[in-house]
């Protein structure tokens, strides 16, 4: 009997740190369609539960099964975040494959306003807690599974290689996820496991949503209107960047874009 080359995925354990919502929500929701287990790793204990329902509801989400989908908290801040992130795991037993989304308020303010406290808080969750995670995931065998097909796909931003006014920390960080990337991809090889990244541009998520409305659609639309795609992406599209990477076993030490074009045009973000 012939076996599929497509549905790999199927059956397969994914843990995705920031999944219960925005990108790492998306994601989650595409690899349940594709048979996957998914974990899911949030501060909130609320938007867990709550993601995890969601998951699990046929009348929400496409081939839902509630034994394939599953939660915890975990503490990507600060000192704690280490020893939050090991309970998080231990939690989580033999998985093959590592999501991290986990992102918080985009800091935009000017060089002079920046200190030393803030600084290391930029990068809290989006850079540290990343490398604490493929750390920890990777030291212990019975975790992330080696040598076969195991991988770690990050998250970075198109910022990293078209800053704006005022994104220098975001970018700074930004551009560091993208040797963070290609560095581990080298220091894991000998494990079996690859390590890659996505890097979207503008996408209509919930880090938006402090801002007003009416404020917000505007903001966004002209944001769309600026690149090459003449609109903003959308999490779901942007899920189908992280499937394709934990498929494409040939992919390791690679930067993925899925920004609209964005780093293309001379058009001012």
């Amino acid at each position: 009997m012939a076996t599929s080359k497509t549905r790999v995925l199927a059956g397969k354990k994914v843990v995705i740190i920031g999944g219960s919502s925005g990108l790492g929500f998306a994601a989650a929701s595409a690899l349940i369609e594709e048979g996957a287990h998914v974990v899911i790793g949030s501060s909130s204990s609320d938007k867990v539960s709550a993601a995890v329902a969601k998951l699990s509801d046929p009348s929400t989400q496409f081939n839902a099964d509630p034994s394939r989908v599953s939660g915890y908290t975990v503490n990507l801040s600060g000192a704690a975040a280490e020893a939050s992130l090991r309970e998080f795991f231990g939690k989580i037993g033999s998985f093959d494959h590592l999501i991290h989304t986990a992102g918080d308020t985009l800091r935009m303010k000017p060089l002079g306003e920046w200190d030393y406290k803030s600084l290391v808080e930029a990068g809290d969750v989006r850079y540290f807690s990343a490398i604490l995670a493929v750390k920890i995931a990777t030291e212990d065998p019975n975790l992330l599974r080696r040598n076969s097909g195991g991988s770690v796909v990050l998250t970075t931003g198109a910022v990293a290689e078209k800053p704006m006014p005022n994104w220098s920390a975001v970018a700074g960080y930004a551009a560091a996820l993208y040797g963070l990337t290609r560095g581990l991809a080298l220091d894991l090889s000998d494990k079996g496991i690859r390590v890659n990244c996505i890097s979207p541009g503008p996408v209509e998520t919930e880090l938006w949503s402090g801002i007003p409305d009416q404020q917000r659609k505007a903001m966004l639309n002209e944001m769309g209107s600026k690149l090459l795609t003449g609109k903003i992406g959308q999490p779901h599209e942007v899920a189908h960047t992280y499937v394709y990477l934990l498929k494409d076993t040939n992919q390791t030490g690679q930067i993925i874009n899925t920004d609209g074009g964005s780093t293309l045009t001379d058009r001012p973000q």
